[in-house]
């Protein structure tokens, strides 16, 4: 009884359908029987022939249709998720920051111990000098004494005490009122004048125009270049700025750059790390840019050689974009900068919500690593970065209104753009607290001179490092006493008469002196005409002497 009983219910379990498929058939079933009563009640004039074509036509459309349909809403299904992430959205999260992977291995430190012109001598060798002396032998006219490699160390040496001690014209060091006798005891006035016009860092090039000074400088800046690179060791905080060369005369290379403090000159666009000068680009006019346009070109060829290592490049808004920080990033470089905020592909903030900070408080939007924060100062900055967390905040000093120091909050990368940016800054201010050169109607001492300097300032930065402490003027008070004392003494001015003679010892000693006593003068006396009363003295000699001629007369017989 139980056998038969359970292979019963297996039949009846075998025989009957699946519930859901017997529901799915009935509604099936259902909507085809009202699809054809509404087909019928259209096509009641048409042939049976016709309804029969048209109904299994108008089926196999349909359920084409639905499939599109059901793909179309897949596809959107899927793009969902990849479209919410490539949009900017308020709701921020960490990021992983990868650690940097310096590769500066081949870079040795100069030993502790070198002294400021060993450190100089780094980028500017006596073979470079050797060549900045055949130039200039090269330029001068027949008969002229040649230059050497001492005699130009000491012409730069020249030029940093002109620096320290400055006068308005080159002149006045050997004048009677304003003379130096540091520089007079080295150099006679017609020696530098003709060093200062006759001086040359490249071969003269005849085909070069007067008003551009690139040819002039370019070997120079390719050679510089290289040693700047290969003698400084950047740390993980790159900065990329523009300084300015300050140049009013005729180029057409000069730029005006309204918010420099010196606003009209060459334009150099500078890679630096710590205050060091690691590479630097003359800015010649526009050129052929790619898609992605001239700045972002720029900025790839200063980065070359330092792809994958992890820096850290900050720059202000004449670079930055979301683009660059896309295209910096798969090089292995972070980015952090201000930026313009209607950059192409910059998040749509309401203005409302940005003129409602105030001092201190910030609003951020964030796109997979990107970050864009706008913080209130005293004005509203925008900056858009990549290499920490959006939720890491900081604080920076300010003054209030009343001239005390207070601290206002901030985001970290606020906080780390203003003391990593303004690296380029500081090398133009030490450029400028002594300024080198003189001033020349050529157009490219200027730039000449400056490329100079830079190589003081990167001496010093590599001299500053082991000095306890360190200081610009002292660096260049050494370096300037070690320059001067490379001219050997044959070299130096040998002037006539520098031993005092018979007339410095009448100046010393003998002297007229006024008396109320009235005598005879002694040097009338001797001769036969009438004699003459005088109240003046020898204030050595005790005599009468008339003066003028009896005074000096006397002396010379006696």
């Amino acid at each position: 009884m139980a056998d038969s009983a359970s292979a019963a219910r297996r039949s009846a379990r075998a025989s009957q359908q699946p519930l859901s498929l017997a529901e799915e058939q009935a509604a099936s079933a259902l909507s085809l029987l009202e699809q054809r009563d509404v087909a019928a009640a259209l096509r009641l004039s048409l042939q049976d022939s016709w309804d029969s074509d048209e109904e299994k036509s108008r089926a196999g459309s349909d359920h084409e249709a639905e499939s599109s349909s059901s793909e179309e809403e897949e596809e959107k299904k899927a793009a969902a998720p990849a479209e919410q992430e490539a949009e900017w959205t308020s709701e921020l999260h960490a990021i992983d920051v990868p650690l940097p992977r310096l590769r500066h291995a081949h870079h040795r430190p100069p030993p502790a111990d070198s002294s400021p012109l060993q450190l100089l001598q780094l980028f500017l060798p006596p073979s470079l000098m050797e060549e900045f002396a055949q130039h200039t032998n090269a330029a001068a006219p027949h008969g002229w004494r040649a230059t050497t490699v001492p005699e130009l160390y000491a012409f730069l040496g020249a030029h940093l005490f002109m620096g320290i001690d400055r006068l308005p014209r080159t002149h006045m060091y050997w004048s009677a009122t304003f003379g130096h006798s540091l520089l007079t005891s080295l150099f006679s006035r017609d020696r530098f004048m003709q060093l200062l016009r006759f001086f040359r860092v490249t071969a003269q090039d005849e085909g070069a125009a007067d008003r551009d000074p690139l040819p002039h400088v370019r070997s120079l800046a390719a050679k510089l270049n290289a040693s700047f690179a290969a003698h400084g060791t950047p740390s993980h905080r790159l900065a990329l700025d523009e300084a300015m060369v300050a140049f009013k005369g005729r180029s057409p290379i000069k730029q005006y750059i309204p918010s420099k403090p010196h606003k009209w000159g060459y334009k150099i666009y500078c890679l630096s790390s710590d205050d060091y000068l690691l590479r630097f680009e003359i800015y010649a006019g526009k050129e052929e840019r790619s898609a992605d346009g001239a700045t972002f070109d720029t900025v790839m060829r200063m980065l070359a050689g330092y792809e994958g290592q992890q820096h850290v490049l900050f720059a202000d808004n004449w670079f930055t974009s979301p683009a660059l920080l896309r295209a910096l990033q798969q090089k292995g470089i972070r980015l952090c900068g201000s930026v313009r905020r209607n950059r192409k592909g910059m998040p749509d903030i309401p203005s409302d919500e940005v003129s409602a900070l105030r001092q201190g408080q910030w609003l951020q939007r964030q796109k997979g690593d990107a970050t864009v924060a706008v913080w209130r100062d005293q004005k509203v900055m925008w900056l858009l970065y990549n290499h920490c967390s959006p939720g890491e905040a900081a604080s920076l000093e300010r003054w209030n209104d009343y001239g005390h120091k207070v601290s206002v909050g901030c985001p970290r990368a606020i906080r780390d753009y203003f003391y990593g940016a303004r690296s380029v800054d500081v090398l133009s201010q030490l450029h400028y607290a002594y300024l080198p050169g003189r001033k020349a109607q050529r157009s490219w001492p200027r730039l000449a001179w400056w490329l100079l300097d830079m190589c003081i300032i990167n001496a010093f930065k590599l001299w500053s490092a082991a000095s306890q402490h360190p200081g610009q003027l002292r660096f260049r008070e050494e370096l300037m006493l070690e320059l001067l004392q490379q001219l050997p003494p044959e070299q130096k001015p040998h002037r006539a008469g520098a031993h005092p003679g018979r007339a410095a010892g009448l100046v010393k000693d003998h002297y007229p002196q006024h008396t109320d006593a009235v005598g005879d003068c002694k040097q009338c006396s001797k001769r036969t005409a009438a004699r003459k009363r005088s109240r003046v003295i020898c204030a050595e000699c005790g005599v009468h002497l008339c003066i003028g001629d009896c005074f000096s007369l006397y002396h010379s017989d006696a």
